[in-house]
């Protein structure tokens, strides 16, 4: 939390040429005082701002240039900016005194009759609108920065204050949640792109006044009746109650323009102040002439985003209906909670959004997600969706409900990480994918050193949601004895997994083994670096056409899998990864299986090693094993092509035709590109004797030995023989070295034994 504000200033003290008379408020930004200005002889408000707010006198001067600025917004609904100076180190702002009360005093938890509030809000508006003009927003607007004089005008306070918050420091002290920078305001008012440290503007306000309005209708803000740990989720995806429902007296236009406001997604609001003002002003024109606002189409809020919104429709307002909804809402809240109860249990890991100052700490929120799934996937009966379905919602506002159908989860953790120097805030929430509500949620401020014990109180809490045990004997997440060595180990993954299909995976291969390298540097005993370092050299020993280059990087791969494997010997990664190198180098199946087969025990629900598990067994002729282990990795990995290719191959040995070409016409859709994937589509389709379908199959491959195949292959089956024997043709000229199978294939298939021999 910030520090303690500054001592209080008694009556009489003196600030530059401002004479103390009383306190009158106190805030985020400092304590606020009446004092006498004496050169003017004028009351004027003095806030008085926390000790050392400033980090150096630039940062003063900065923060004096931006007030000067606000001081030129000259509105009869904004609260003005006089001055900012300093007196033997206490920094403070002067501004118009503004006797009366704040909107918050004038409701005292009570709506205002609709006139009032009309009066109201068309003024609030019109200050807003004069502000944007000029390209300032308030970003914390709420009924206690309104304040009413009493003649009954409105006037905005702290207008653009908290733009002028000073830069975090890394010597500064945590601060709290609403003081952020990026994330300034006051929870129950802020927008959702401000909670998402997504860039803001004045439609940010203009959610803020919804809010305000919303609280001046009903008598307490939206969301009132939700905990403040699920504060969060709830302005994030779902609708507050009806204002309606909770005074009968309003309006249908009222609501209306309420619900514009608060919509989710910015481009769904009023676009200006100047459009809500004219729209509360039109209304209270047509109230005091008697006429009668009459809401012919439904409200325009409408699910967006990640919104769960729905339609607020005109609804009869009976004593049947009222009866209904509220036995449907209570009913709906009692019923067990669908991702407690589910069997299996099911969840999903959602990339954790940078909200750093820089934008620079993707590989370290994505990192944190990544180490999250790795706890949880090692839980026996817990049905965890693989990163690469999952990360594929990064960066997008997906309704909750379609998450879980297109992951096959019911419920998914979700967060933000926000790192600057050693300082760390970690937010975290598990969501109901059904409806979006917050099964629990935590903010974690820390140093970088206990990130761990974050890692293991989220994933306790996770579990304790879920009624499943953490984490077995056998089963545990291997720590590192170094910060930094962690840290180079996050930043090697980011690279690694951030490569596939990647014009300059190369590149990313490159730096992953760096920083690999620089982790167990750091860190020698850190065997999760070894095991990943094995995976990567694999992958480049696979890509290096130089025989002794592949053979030096096949050998350190070995050597950095046995590493792994002596530091950890329950690692499931390592036994993934010399299971790799027993298969693709030495042809050692039954130690490559061995090793698949230890790693799935550990870890039943790892992807990869799932994937691998199931080509091997295939191989080795337990094609109802390959099937079974196939389609539990595409259940887990159900937004990737590559799970879905394995169970096509495998489908299709099993002679599962019908679920082979489904396997194969999903793979497509999801990636069209993908090397092979037309090749063995096309073959299946041969087999279920769809030759035309073959051969449109293989003009779509791209590796262009197999598309020559494919072409021998389908013009055969249609009887085309010239230009199957220019496709083979082609195929022996250009390709005889590498390519003698696939060769024999076509001459087996056509019929031509000897030559397939040969």
């Amino acid at each position: 939390m910030i520090e303690k504000l500054s001592p209080p200033h008694p009556a009489g003290e003196v600030l530059g040429h401002y004479r103390i008379i009383e306190k009158i408020g106190e805030g985020g930004m400092g304590e606020v005082y009446r004092a006498h200005d004496q050169h003017l002889g004028r009351d004027s408000a003095i806030k008085v701002l926390p000790p050392r707010t400033f980090a150096d006198e630039s940062a003063r001067k900065h923060f004096r240039k931006e007030a000067l600025a606000l001081s030129k917004l000259n509105h009869p609904n904004i609260a003005t900016i006089y001055d900012f100076d300093t007196q033997e180190g206490v920094d403070f702002l002067v501004m118009e005194y503004i006797p009366g009360s704040t909107l918050s005093e004038r409701m005292a938890a009570r709506p205002l009759a609709e006139k009032d509030l009309l009066h109201l809000g068309v003024q609030l508006a019109e200050g807003l609108a004069a502000a944007h003009v000029q390209g300032v927003v308030h970003r914390d607007l709420k009924p206690g920065n309104l304040r009413l004089t009493h003649d009954g005008r409105l006037k905005i306070l702290d207008f653009g204050l908290a733009q002028l918050r000073p830069p975090v420091t890394e010597s500064a002290p945590t601060e709290s949640f609403t003081q952020t920078p990026a994330m300034a305001g006051t929870l129950p008012y802020m927008a959702p792109e401000q909670l998402r440290g997504e860039e803001i503007d004045a439609r940010t306000d203009i959610h803020a006044a919804g809010a305000v309005l919303y609280e001046m209708a009903t008598g307490r803000p939206p969301f009132a009746e939700v905990e403040w740990s699920r504060l969060i989720g709830a302005i994030l995806r779902r609708l507050p109650s009806r204002p309606s429902t909770l005074n009968r007296d309003l309006s249908p236009e009222l609501e209306r323009i309420i619900a514009k406001c608060l919509e989710k997604e910015p481009e769904n609001r009023y676009q200006s102040a100047k459009e809500l003002a004219v729209d509360l002003r039109r209304l209270s024109r047509d109230n005091e002439s008697g006429h009668l606002a009459v809401d012919l189409e439904p409200s325009p809020l409408k699910p967006q985003g990640r919104s769960l919104t729905r339609s607020w429709r005109p609804m009869a307002t009976t004593i049947g209906t009222a009866l209904l909804l509220g036995a449907a809402f209570w009913l709906a809240r009692t019923k067990a909670v669908p991702g407690i109860t589910q069997t299996p249990p099911s969840i999903a890991v959602l990339p954790f959004a940078d909200l750093s100052p820089e934008k620079n700490q993707e590989y370290f929120s994505d990192g944190l997600a990544d180490e999250l799934l790795n706890s949880l996937v090692k839980i026996p009966g817990l049905h965890v969706a693989a990163r690469t379905s999952s990360f594929q919602f990064k960066g997008k506002n997906e309704d909750p409900r379609v998450i879980g159908q297109k992951l096959n989860v019911a419920i998914f953790l979700e967060g933000s990480v926000r790192k600057q120097g050693q300082r760390l805030r970690i937010s975290a929430q598990l969501v109901q994918a059904s409806d979006g509500f917050h099964l629990w949620s935590e903010t974690y401020d820390r140093d970088l050193t206990d990130i761990f014990a974050v890692q293991e109180e989220i994933a306790r809490a996770v579990t304790a949601s879920l009624k499943v045990t953490l984490l077995s004997e056998k089963a545990h997440s291997p720590r590192a004895t170094s910060i930094e060595a962690y840290n180079a180990y996050l930043q090697a993954k980011y690279f690694h997994l951030h490569s596939s299909y990647q014009p300059d995976y190369k590149q990313r291969r490159e730096k992953a083994i760096a920083y690999y390298e620089q982790a167990i540097k750091l860190d020698p005993n850190y065997a999760p670096a070894w095991a990943w370092l094995s995976r990567a050299l694999r992958l480049r020993a696979d890509d290096d056409p130089d025989p002794l280059h592949m053979h030096k990087d096949y050998g350190r791969a070995r050597e950095a899998a046995e590493r792994a494997l002596a530091l950890d010997p329950n690692l499931a990664d390592a036994y993934g990864a010399m299971g790799l190198i027993k298969q693709g180098y030495d042809w050692d199946w039954a130690g490559a299986d061995a090793c698949y087969q230890r790693a799935l025990a550990l870890e039943p629900g790892n992807v990869l090693i799932l994937s691998n598990a199931s080509g091997l067994a295939a191989v080795l002729n337990r094609f109802e094993e390959a099937l079974r282990l196939s389609r539990q990795a595409v259940e887990l990995d159900p937004l990737r092509a590559g799970p879905l290719v394995h169970l096509l191959r495998s489908a299709w040995w099993a002679g599962r035709l019908d679920e082979a070409a489904a396997a194969g016409q999903k793979a497509s859709e999801l990636n069209p590109e993908l090397m092979e994937l037309h090749s063995l589509l096309g073959r299946v389709y041969l087999a279920q004797s769809r030759p035309q379908e073959a051969l449109s199959e293989a003009e779509r491959e791209t590796i262009p030995e197999f598309r020559l195949q494919g072409l021998a292959l389908a013009y055969h089956a249609l009887a085309r023989k010239q230009e199957s024997d220019r496709a083979l043709a082609e195929l022996i000229a250009k390709y005889k070295a590498n390519s003698a199978y696939q060769i024999a294939e076509v001459y087996a298939f056509r019929g031509e034994t000897d030559a397939a021999f040969t």
